[in-house]
């Protein structure tokens, strides 16, 4: 069992760690890090390379978290591996090996993660309420950080209330995860200074 929380572990990390965003601003021409808000998630991609990049890179950090934890199960059928390869790929997401141990906001991958443990769990009416919660946020404020946040924090009360111990436990660490992440984002909201999806790099 050691080595094999020990294997899932790296693996979640390893594919956590993988900096798209950076790896297609680069293919552009454009260093991301240095453009907009310098992050390298899909929302400073949307202001800097255009829609269409940004759903790209989206994407692909969804996947970097749901792969994880999503072939740990599928290899195992370990619903534990599964939450060990989600809880390192959030952290690779955040802290990438490939980016000097920074990186992105790391929500999609969070999400991704989150859909996969639900996925394993069965617990499909938590997803459909917290993608309720997401797009209504975000589309009445198009305000990336603040729609990620909240619809994070939401998670905690719903996977509580539904009595699911992986997708508690997950949601837990996604919110002290993305308190950090999100703390400079979270100054500027406090401020009433912080970027709408919509802004626009010149």
């Amino acid at each position: 069992m050691d080595a094999n929380v020990a294997l899932w572990a790296l693996v979640g990390y390893v594919v956590g760690s993988l900096p798209w965003g950076y790896w297609i601003g680069k293919l552009k021409g454009i260093d991301i890090t240095k453009k907009g808000s310098g992050n390298i998630g899909a929302a400073n991609v949307n202001r800097v390379l255009g829609a269409k990049y940004a759903v790209l890179v989206a994407i692909l950090d969804f996947l970097k978290g749901f792969l994880p934890p999503y072939m740990a199960y599928v290899l195992t059928s370990d619903p534990r591996l599964s939450l060990v390869a989600a809880l390192f790929a959030g952290v690779g997401a955040a802290f990438s090996v490939f980016m000097r141990f920074h990186g992105g906001k790391g929500f999609a991958a969070l999400a991704g993660a989150f859909i996969a443990l639900a996925y394993i769990t069965n617990s499909f009416g938590t997803v459909a309420v917290l993608a309720t919660t997401w797009i209504s946020i975000v589309v009445l404020t198009r305000i990336a950080s603040l729609t990620n946040f909240v619809t994070m924090i939401t998670a905690i009360p719903l996977t509580a209330l539904t009595g699911n111990a992986y997708l508690f436990s997950f949601a837990i660490f996604a919110t002290l995860l993305l308190s950090y992440t999100l703390r400079e984002n979270i100054k500027r909201l406090l401020e009433g200074t912080e970027r709408k999806i919509t802004d626009r790099v010149r």
